[in-house]
């Protein structure tokens, strides 16, 4: 409840065994998540389809989120889709967009595969990291 915070990056990289996607974040306070799988990735606000390439889509909303203008951090700007940086089960996250309280990036994987979300500070992350399947 306390957040006010704005997504200002998004990195993907690839570990022993996993694919990691980071969501960093500026402003104040600390940040929720919802991570799950969704069937199809829809837009926030407008409910337009959204295509992410991949065969399953994992959905990220950050709540206690705010626009640049309440947080003074610069939201961040793409390249959008970003491609996967070398990895195995990530192909690609397209950002949606900050709207009401939540911003929402969508992860596109080859498959529906295990993964763990944890926060971290200075500065403050949201991490998702998607094992490799198979």
């Amino acid at each position: 409840a306390d957040a006010l915070v704005t997504v200002s990056d998004i990195r993907t990289g690839r570990h022993d065994g996993y694919d990691r996607v980071v969501l960093e974040l500026g402003g104040t306070g600390t940040p929720g998540w919802d991570v799950r799988y969704v069937d199809q990735a829809y837009g926030q606000g407008t409910g337009d389809p959204l295509e992410v390439a991949g065969e399953a889509v994992l959905q990220v909303t950050v709540t206690g989120a705010g626009y640049p203008f309440d947080t003074g951090v610069d939201e961040w700007a793409g390249p959008d889709p970003l491609p996967g940086n070398g990895t195995r089960t990530v192909t690609e996250v397209v950002w949606d967009a900050t709207f009401e309280g939540t911003s929402v990036a969508l992860i596109g994987t080859t498959g529906e595969a295990p993964f763990r979300v944890y926060a971290l500070e200075d500065p403050t992350r949201v991490v998702v990291e998607v094992a490799d399947l198979g």
